[in-house]
């Protein structure tokens, strides 16, 4: 069966491909940019092809769909929030919005039977009106960047009768590959440069963090079970700031210290995704955010 998997040379995108082709799955990867670093390793594998194209080229799509028979989609394909600010929005939502609309009726066109869309905790009402926060939980974005992963689920609807639609909403998800801007890399960098961990705000703020070793697996259950509907991916586990600092110290070297930087965070609030539904639907079993950070320190090392 081969599945087209959009935003493949992206972090999650990239993983999910290497899954995939594990799995047996051929696949047909979709890059904005044609940019090969992130599956250079696929490149000569049987099964994987990489093709440049934008999302929001909806006839492109529909020829792409039909041409090669696909029959499943993984969505991922996002601009991504640091460069959808309101400043600027047009390109991000139009990319999120309009594009993932394009890439449904493709879909639809073209006789896809499953649609994977990979969504964000950023839908949620921002704090959260009651922790953890389940699927029922309100969607109220604070963000254009969440507005326009919303808008990308209720395009979906439409859809819903006439191919099987999955939505995953993903929590903070770490892993090589992500942006090194990010808290965890961040935090690691830090220590093993010897230096003092950098934490802004007080520090008790909290988040959900998913291995993408774990998101993956999750993502490819929810694709084979078939099971219709909208899932939160994520650790269900609540972590500060805080504590991320100290699992990160414990690892690396226990005689650093962390540092309050002053600077406001952007998310000044708890929050935890939770998880049971897909648990229970699909058999998604996140490991812990300790283990997680230990085979990712093992993983960021030799890339170092």
């Amino acid at each position: 069966m081969k599945v087209l998997v959009t935003g493949a040379t992206g972090f999650i995108g990239s993983q999910l491909c290497r899954g995939l082709i594990h799995r047996g799955y051929d696949v047909l990867a979709v890059s904005r940019f044609g940019r090969t670093h992130n599956v250079e390793s696929l490149l000569s594998r049987p099964g994987f092809q990489l093709q440049k194209g934008d999302i929001r080229d909806a006839d492109w799509l529909c020829s792409l769909v039909k041409e090669n028979r696909i029959r499943v989609v993984c969505h991922l394909a996002a601009q991504l929030p640091e460069e959808n600010n309101l400043e600027n929005p047009h390109v991000g939502f139009d990319v999120n919005a309009r594009g993932t609309l394009n890439v449904l009726n493709a879909a639809y066109l073209g006789g896809v039977e499953k649609f994977i869309y990979a969504s964000s905790m950023s839908v949620y009402s921002e704090p959260a009106r009651y922790l953890p926060v389940d699927e029922s939980h309100p969607v109220q974005p604070s963000t254009v960047y969440g507005v326009s992963k919303l808008t990308g689920e209720l395009c979906c609807n439409p859809y819903s009768g006439v191919m099987s639609v999955v939505v995953l909403r993903y929590s903070g998800v770490y892993g090589m590959g992500e942006r090194q801007s990010n808290a965890i890399p961040t935090f690691i960098k830090q220590a093993l440069e010897g230096k003092p961990i950098t934490i802004h705000g007080d520090g008790t703020q909290t988040s959900d963090y998913a291995s993408v070793d774990d998101v993956v697996p999750g993502t490819i259950a929810a694709l084979e079970k078939n099971e219709p509907g909208v899932y939160n991916i994520g650790s269900g586990e609540e972590v500060s700031v805080n504590d991320l600092a100290k699992i990160t110290i414990n690892y690396v070297n226990p005689r650093l210290e962390t540092v309050l930087t002053g600077e406001v965070t952007e998310r000044p609030f708890r929050f935890v995704l939770d998880i049971e539904k897909a648990r229970k639907t699909f058999g998604y079993s996140p490991r812990s955010l300790d283990y997680g950070i230990c085979a990712y320190l093992e993983k960021f090392n030799v890339e170092v």
